[in-house]
């Protein structure tokens, strides 16, 4: 007997927005200067931090590393 509790209650996982791969990117768009997707140049107002965490390997070692996009980005967020 179940009492207070809603049966069978699943929720889905968010979606991960689809990056590009790192190896890809420039510099700036590595270090979060410019958008991963479309490359133009970010600011305090236009730059959204990608939720999540993201990691790449280089030399062997695992690395975070935390992407920025343009909040309006056409290429981002289920374009």
């Amino acid at each position: 007997m179940i009492t207070g509790r809603t049966q069978n209650a699943t929720t889905a996982p968010p979606e991960r927005e689809a990056l590009p791969s790192i190896v890809t990117l420039t510099q700036r768009q590595q270090r979060g200067m410019d958008c991963v997707h479309c490359g133009i140049v970010l600011t305090a107002a236009t730059a959204f931090d990608i939720p999540g965490e993201h990691y790449y390997r280089r030399a062997d070692l695992r690395t975070r590393w935390y992407p920025r996009r343009c909040r309006n980005c056409p290429k981002g967020a289920g374009a």
